[in-house]
C-alpha cells in the first residue's frame, strides 16, 4: 500500500466506520489522491489543503492570523473540495448509486453519496461536518413526494455553517448562523425566512454517523424483496430509531402484505418524528379508504396536500372520496387540481369523466374519456365509460366501436359487453 498524508490515514478510519472494507477505503484513497495538476507541483490537493488548513488554524492560535482570515481560507478549501467532487464523481440520480462501492467504481453518485464523499473528505482535513436529511429543497415543494435528500453542513471556526449540497444546484453557500437562520421544530431546523436569500435548503434534520449507516441499510432495503425489506428497516431503525423514512417504508411493506393494523403503527410513529411527511399522510389515508375509514381518509389527504401543495395523487383520491358521497362539484375541484399539477394524468381525467356522467355533462364527459384514452390506449374502462354515454346519446355506432375495443383490452368486461351490444342492437332494429 503506498504511504500518504495525514488525510489518507482519516479517510480509511471513516470508511472503515461506515462498515466498508479496507479495499474500498484503499480505492477511495487512490481516486482522491489522484486528484493533483502543476499548479500543486504534484502534491495531491488532500493533502495540500490539509496542509494549508492546519498551517492556517496554528497561526490563528498564534496570533498570526485574524479569525476573519482563518475562515476565508476555510471557505476556499470548502469550496475547491466541493467542486473537486463535483468534478470527479458524475452525477447520477437515475440509477441511484448510493452505496460507496459503487461509487467508487464508476465514479458516479447521487445525493446521499455526495453527502458520503463531502463528509468523509472534509472530515478528512480536520472539519467538523453535519450531514443532513432534507425534507424540503431550496425551491418550495420541488422536492418529490417521498423522495428523500441528503446534504452536509461544515461548522467553521465562528462556529457559523455553510451547507453543501452537490445534488442540487450545485450549493456551497456563504457562511450563516444556524440559529438565526433556522427555527427548531421537533427534530427539524426550519428556515425562517420564505424569501430564502442565501438559497439554503429550506427544512432539514441534523444527522450524525449512526444515520449514515442508516441511510445505507435504508436505500438496501428499497431495493430488496418484501421479507427482506422489513429486515433491512428493522436494522435502520436499530442504528437511527428517529429516522422516520424508515417507519414509513416499513408501513409500505406492512400494506403491500395486507397488515392493516401494523401499517397504520408505523405511519403513525413516522408522523410523530415528522409531522410533515406528506406521503406518509397519503399512505395512511390509502390505508384509511381500504378499511372504510373514508372520513379519516379525507383528513389524511388534506394533510398530506397542506404538506405538499404538489400532490396529484392526494387531490385525485380526495375527490375520488368525494364522489363517492356525491359530494360532486368539490369532486371535480380535486381532479381539475390533479389535472393542473399533473397534466398527463389519465386516472385524473377518467375519474372526472366518471364525475361528469353524474352530473349529466355529457359532452364533458365524452372529453374527458377522449383525453384518457390519448394519455393510456390500452385503458378499457375509458372505452367503456365512453360507450355508456354514447349509448345516453343514442351514437350507437361510436359506443359499439368503443365497446369492442373494451372487450378486447380486458375480457373481465367481456359479459357487459355482450349485454350492451345486445340493447344496442335491439335499439336500432326500433328505430
Amino acid at each position: 500500500m503506498v504511504e500518504h498524508g495525514k488525510a489518507a490515514a482519516k479517510i480509511r478510519e471513516l470508511v472503515n466506520d461506515l462498515s466498508y472494507s479496507s479495499d474500498i477505503a484503499d480505492e477511495l484513497v487512490k481516486l482522491v489522491y489522484g486528484w493533483k495538476d502543476e499548479t500543486s507541483q504534484g502534491k495531491p490537493f488532500i493533502d495540500l489543503w490539509y496542509d494549508v488548513l492546519q498551517s492556517m488554524k496554528i497561526k490563528y492560535r498564534r496570533s498570526q492570523i485574524s479569525l476573519e482570515e482563518l475562515i476565508k481560507v476555510e471557505q476556499i478549501i470548502i469550496k475547491n473540495l466541493s467542486i473537486m467532487i463535483k468534478r470527479e464523481f458524475e452525477s447520477d440520480e437515475d440509477n441511484k448509486i448510493f452505496d460507496l462501492a459503487d461509487v467508487v467504481k464508476y465514479k458516479k453518485a447521487q445525493c446521499f453519496s455526495y453527502t458520503m464523499l463531502v463528509y468523509i473528505l472534509g472530515e478528512s482535513l480536520g472539519f467538523s461536518l453535519l450531514p443532513l436529511g432534507v425534507t424540503e429543497i431550496v425551491v418550495s415543494d420541488a422536492l418529490p413526494v417521498g423522495a428523500g435528500h441528503n446534504a452536509c453542513l461544515f461548522k467553521l471556526s465562528d462556529d457559523r455553517m455553510v451547507m453543501v449540497d452537490l445534488a442540487v444546484g450545485p450549493i456551497i453557500s456563504e457562511p450563516f448562523d444556524l440559529e438565526e437562520t433556522y427555527s427548531k421544530e421537533g427534530e427539524y431546523w426550519e428556515l425562517k425566512d420564505d424569501r430564502n436569500p442565501l438559497l439554503l435548503n429550506r427544512r432539514f434534520l441534523i444527522a450524525d454517523k449512526n444515520w449514515l449507516l442508516a441511510c445505507i441499510q435504508l436505500n438496501w432495503g428499497k431495493l430488496a424483496d418484501t421479507e427482506e425489506s422489513l429486515e433491512y428497516y428493522d436494522k435502520t431503525i436499530k442504528l437511527s430509531p428517529e429516522y422516520a423514512d424508515a417507519h414509513s417504508n416499513k408501513g409500505i411493506i406492512y400494506e403491500s402484505m395486507g397488515r392493516f393494523a401494523e401499517a397504520i403503527d408505523c405511519y403513525n410513529k413516522a408522523l410523530e418524528i415528522n409531522s410533515k411527511d406528506a406521503r406518509t399522510y397519503y399512505n395512511l389515508g390509502c390505508v384509511r379508504a381500504k378499511l372504510g375509514d373514508y372520513s379519516q381518509a379525507v383528513l389524511d389527504y388534506n394533510l398530506a396536500i397542506a404538506s405538499h401543495a404538489k400532490f396529484p395523487e392526494a387531490y385525485l383520491n380526495r375527490g375520488s372520496i368525494h364522489s363517492n358521497k356525491g359530494n360532486y362539484e368539490e369532486a371535480v375541484f380535486d381532479y381539475n387540481k390533479a389535472i393542473e399539477l399533473k397534466p398527463d394524468y389519465g386516472k385524473a381525467y377518467f375519474q372526472r369523466g366518471t364525475t361528469f356522467i353524474l352530473l349529466e355533462l355529457v359532452s364533458e364527459a365524452i372529453s374527458d374519456f377522449t383525453r384518457t384514452i390519448e394519455i393510456a390506449p390500452d385503458f378499457a374502462e375509458a372505452y367503456y365509460n365512453r360507450a355508456l354515454v354514447y349509448i345516453g346519446t343514442k351514437d350507437f355506432s361510436k359506443a359499439a366501436e368503443d365497446l369492442s375495443a373494451a372487450k378486447k383490452l380486458d375480457v373481465g368486461l367481456e359479459n357487459k359487453v355482450k349485454k350492451l351490444l345486445k340493447d344496442i342492437n335491439a335499439n336500432q332494429d326500433t328505430l
